[in-house]
């Protein structure tokens, strides 16, 4: 046997053998870019709240966020970014003595841009946006909010409600 013969048998068994693999590279580059999306909770309620938040993928049922958290009363949190791929999510609010546990679903997808969370006594509100304008004009309404409601409106009865 020539060694062209032994050259030409050797670059076939190659290309055979990476065959089965161009699909899976083509697929890893074409795939859609997957952008992390932020989420933000806000406890408008009168009380403390446990809040767990997960998301299982879509297709696969694959676990692919989970974090858990107490917020008190007024506060904002900022969980991290979940990723911008199908997945369902879920917001859960653990009761306690006084209060039942409230759960609320959504669909995040690779057009969702931000996802906001309001606690409130009876109802959780799980708003899920999918126009990057719009996320970005609640982003900054979050922003304003938060920053009057750090200073106080200066009347000295901020704790007035409370017994």
């Amino acid at each position: 046997m020539n060694r062209r013969r032994v050259l030409q048998s050797a670059g076939t068994v190659a290309l055979v053998g990476l065959a089965g693999c161009i699909d899976g590279v083509q697929d890893h580059f074409t795939g859609s870019l997957q952008s992390p999306v932020p989420v933000e909770i806000t406890n408008d309620g009168d009380h403390p709240y446990d809040v767990s938040l997960d998301a299982v993928a879509r297709g696969n049922g694959r676990e692919s966020y989970e974090e858990a958290f107490t917020i008190t009363p007024g506060e904002r949190v900022a969980p991290p970014h979940i990723e911008g791929e199908d997945q369902q999510f879920r917001v859960t609010r653990h009761g306690n003595d006084e209060v039942d546990d409230l759960v609320e679903m959504g669909t995040i997808t690779d057009e969702t841009d931000l996802v906001l969370i309001s606690l409130y006594e009876d109802e959780i509100e799980l708003e899920i946006i999918e126009d990057e304008t719009e996320a970005e004009e609640e982003q900054e309404e979050l922003e304003e909010e938060h920053d009057d409601g750090s200073e106080g409106d200066g009347d000295g009865d901020d704790d007035a409600d409370q017994g």
